[in-house]
């Protein structure tokens, strides 16, 4: 059965009362308030749910089946404050993604343009030895930078004893995708260096064009 949720400006439709592909079933109300909260980014613990000019109301373990839900019924999300501004763990990635993260990726941008340069071949022989030289060492160092970021993640306390279930999973998610993110770019300047490395044989006659 599917129930449509509006919370502010967003719109999302949620399955209960049936099994669902790829995700457990929302049974409770306990599930649906979890659900709700994790797909709006809002504290499950503060919210309201406005059902029928009624909020529900009830343990988490209140059936779903015993509140009269019918196909397409509307749940109006109330209250509620938004996790990315209001928990300290997920605040702490966000900040930790603006002062490092967006550099990390300008860097790599620089490094490959670089390279990029270099393989025009503008420079004489020399030179384009020299630059490569260069180049190889910036390229190394953003490894370690990138790697020293992924330690400093792992080992951030985003979550504590009062963060709220919901609110750990999507502090999770989002170093997740953070981590995710920098293994990514270390993929792609593996491949950087590697073009790096087959250009300086070129230019040292190790590797014949």
């Amino acid at each position: 059965m599917k129930v449509n949720v509006s919370c502010s400006s967003i719109q999302t439709t949620v399955d209960i009362l049936e099994e669902t592909e790829g995700e457990e079933s929302i049974m409770n109300l306990g599930q649906l308030r979890e659900r709700i909260a994790a797909d709006n980014d809002v504290d499950v613990e503060t919210m309201k749910l406005l059902h029928r000019g009624k909020f529900l109301q009830g343990a988490a373990d209140v059936s779903l089946s015993s509140l009269n839900f019918k196909e397409n019924d509307k749940i109006i999300v109330m209250g509620g404050k938004n996790a990315m501004t209001d928990d300290p763990g997920f605040k702490m990635l966000m900040q930790y993604e603006k002062h490092n993260l967006s550099n990390l990726q300008k860097t790599y941008d620089v490094n490959l343009k670089d390279v990029a340069d270099l393989e025009r071949g503008f420079l004489e022989k020399p030179k384009q030895i020299e630059m490569g030289k260069k180049l190889e060492k910036k390229v190394k160092y953003f490894n370690e930078e990138a790697e020293r970021h992924l330690e400093t993640l792992d080992g951030m306390n985003i979550i504590t004893d009062s963060t709220p279930e919901g609110q750990a999973k999507r502090n999770r998610e989002k170093r997740k995708t953070l981590i995710n993110g920098i293994q990514t770019l270390l993929n792609q300047n593996d491949a950087l260096l590697r073009r790096l490395e087959q250009y300086q044989g070129i230019l040292n006659g190790d590797i014949l064009e």
